[in-house]
Order: structure tokens, then C-alpha cells, then sequence
């Protein structure tokens, strides 16, 4: 393989990769990843690995136990498999005298600004001291209303957060196709996209269509995060490993997602995709023009309804009269002080609530557009 300028990538794999399709790790499969990972390292590149099979090690540790369907069976097979999972990974790394540091994440250490810079600190640590981070959801606690909810974005918010230049995508799909490739025989693999539009989210089987396979859905939301932050992102079978220097190249078989030319920057993005949206608030046809042609910050006056409830500093959506998401952004004030202050000019703030938090509802630096 010959050096890249691609520095830092993120791999991403997919529970069917790790098992080569079968029910239990594949050592040899996973053996494959590690030696190509060791030959990316010696080319240049930081590589960060974003790891499924705590579950399936679970099983293979318990000899496939029969357990209800259950949140607590998925959790007891992650708290069993994890382990083992990253004893799999310490043994195959140290073959080539490889380091691996085990990161396990929930939503709530990316949603809090604090915990989010002390994983990113932690993952440079790693990064910069010569250390592949081996990064899972920590599912043995998670639970529905923590859970990052699936590998493919877990994957998206790590790059983000150690800055990566690339993530590979790895599963049992070859990329994005023109069509179901399993019933339409004149289904071609799409090489490169420029733009996620409403045809590519289609394709994967958003705005309402039954296309998408493989959770493919998810992988455009993970693209959609990555493009946005300035990161490229490729989605390609796990079936053979030794293709992913090529992907690297960019000549490899799958899907390319190209970021945009100007990047999110970095706190943005943190709003834009690591934090929860715990409310809305609909603006009137002026705030919307300000944020979205003026770049302006969100006034009260501009606010027409409040829905949910919240706390001063949540994440909220900003919606127009006619239901376009316009932005996410962080509140300066609480959803019962913003009911009261909406339509209101901001010199009147301090008069109807008592006190004053600035005369913005939502400042433009803690904003994101779109």
C-alpha cells in the first residue's frame, strides 16, 4: 500500500463482519482486520476501531443460552460478551505488538459538553501515544433513553470527536446501490456520492420507502454527520479486509460519501449530532429568514409556540410555521420562560421574567443550521 494523506480513520465493525456471517467471533476473520489495521499503521495512519460483538460473545461464552426478549437478556449478554470481546482484540493486536485501549460509551457521556471533551481528551491520549482505541456502546447499562443507538452513528460521533479524517463502514452490504440489488438484477453500486439529497436518503430507505436493507439507513445518517464535519465517510462489505487500504486510497469497492468543503466547526457539530433534541420551538416566517439567510441568532420575538418541556441549556429543534427543521440549538432560557417572553421584544425580557439571561433566545454560536 502506498502512504496516504488520509492521518486518522475510524473502522467500523459491523457484528456480521466479526463473524464472518456465523453465529460465533471469528478469530480468523478478525485476525485479517488486526494484520491490515498493523500495515495502515506502518503507511502513516492513526486507526481507531468502533467494535459490535459484545452480544455475540455473550452467547458463545453462555453456549447460546434461550432468553426471554428482554432489555436485561441483551444487557446480560453484553456484560458476559464484552469481556470477552476485548480479550478477542488484546490477544490479535498483541501479535503485532499492537496497544489497544477499551472506550465504552453511553448518550449521556456524549449529550454533557464536559463528558463529551473528557472521551475526545482521552481518545487523542490514546491516539497520540502510539494506542488503538477499541470503542463500543456500553450496552451492559444502556438503555433506551441513553443508547447512542447503533454502531453506525456511534461510529460517526467518534470521528468527530478524535477529529478523524475517514470512517469505513464495514457490513454485509457492498455500499449504496441504485436499487435493491437482492430483486432487481439491474441494480449498480454507486461509487460516489457528492450530495445526500432526498434521492440518496430514498435509496436507503428514508422518507417513508421500503428500499433499504442491511440498516442502511442508518449508515446515511452516520454519512450525514461525517460530510458535515468536514470527514469522509465510505460504506463497504466486511467480507474481505484486505480491501480496506484501498478504501483508504479511495479506489476500493463501496460507497464514498465527500464532505463538504466548509466543515461544521467542532462545538457545532457537538450540537448538531451529539446532543438529544428535548424540545421545539416554532419561529415565524421573519426568524426564519434571519437564522437561515442573515446567519442572525434567535430573538423571542421570532417565537411562536414552545412544545415540551425543558430546562435552560437543552438542545431544542427550531422549526418553521410549516414544519421544516430549520436548526438545533442551545436555549438561553427554559420552555416556561420562553412561553412567556415569545413574540416579545428582548428589551422586555427582564421586566416580564424578573431577570435576564441576554437578549437572545438562542445565540447563532450555539446554533446549527439545517
Amino acid at each position: 500500500m502506498n502512504k496516504t494523506k488520509t492521518k486518522r480513520v475510524v473502522i467500523k465493525l459491523g457484528t456480521s463482519t466479526l463473524t464472518a456471517g456465523g453465529k460465533a467471533l471469528d478469530r480468523a476473520q478478525m485476525l485479517e482486520i488486526v494484520r491490515v489495521i498493523a500495515r495502515l499503521r506502518e503507511n502513516g495512519c492513526q486507526v481507531a476501531v468502533v467494535s459490535s460483538g459484545a452480544q455475540a460473545a455473550g452467547r458463545e461464552v453462555l453456549s447460546y443460552p434461550s432468553l426471554p426478549a428482554e432489555m436485561s437478556s441483551k444487557q446480560l449478554l453484553a456484560s458476559v460478551g464484552q469481556g470477552k470481546l476485548i480479550e478477542v482484540w488484546e490477544s490479535l493486536f498483541s501479535i503485532y505488538k499492537m496497544h489497544i485501549g477499551q472506550i465504552l460509551l453511553t448518550r449521556a457521556d456524549l449529550e454533557d459538553r464536559e463528558r463529551y471533551l473528557n472521551a475526545r481528551d482521552t481518545m487523542f491520549a490514546l491516539l497520540q501515544n502510539d494506542v488503538v482505541p477499541v470503542i463500543n456502546e456500553n450496552d451492559a447499562v444502556s438503555t433506551a433513553e441513553i443508547k447512542v443507538g447503533d454502531n453506525d452513528n456511534l461510529a460517526a460521533l467518534t470521528a468527530v470527536l478524535c477529529d478523524a479524517d475517514l470512517v469505513i463502514l464495514l457490513t454485509d452490504q457492498k455500499g449504496l446501490y441504485t436499487a435493491d440489488p437482492r430483486t432487481d438484477v439491474n441494480a449498480r453500486l454507486i461509487h460516489t456520492v457528492d450530495k445526500i439529497d432526498e434521492q440518496i436518503i430514498a435509496l436507503a430507505g428514508g422518507s417513508g420507502t421500503s428500499l433499504g436493507t442491511g440498516g442502511m439507513a442508518t449508515k446515511i445518517r452516520a454519512a450525514q454527520v461525517c460530510v458535515a464535519a468536514g470527514i469522509e465517510l465510505v460504506i463497504a462489505s466486511g467480507s474481505n479486509p484486505q480491501q480496506i487500504p484501498s478504501l483508504v486510497a479511495g479506489t476500493g469497492e463501496g460507497t464514498f460519501f465527500k464532505p463538504v468543503s466548509r466543515p461544521v466547526e467542532s462545538r457545532k457539530m457537538w450540537i448538531g449530532s451529539a446532543t438529544r433534541a428535548q424540545g421545539t420551538v416554532i419561529v415565524d416566517d421573519g426568524a426564519k429568514e434571519a437564522l437561515t439567510e442573515r446567519g442572525s441568532s434567535l430573538l423571542p420575538k421570532g417565537i411562536k409556540t414552545v412544545e415540551q418541556d425543558f430546562l435552560r441549556g437543552a438542545t431544542v429543534v427550531i422549526r418553521s410555521l410549516e414544519g421544516k427543521d430549520l436548526a438545533r440549538g442551545l436555549v438561553r432560557y427554559s420552555s416556561d420562560e420562553l412561553r412567556l417572553i415569545a413574540g416579545k421584544h428582548s428589551d422586555d425580557i427582564e421586566k416580564i421574567l424578573g431577570f435576564t439571561h441576554g437578549s437572545v433566545a438562542i445565540h447563532r454560536d450555539d446554533m446549527v443550521i439545517g
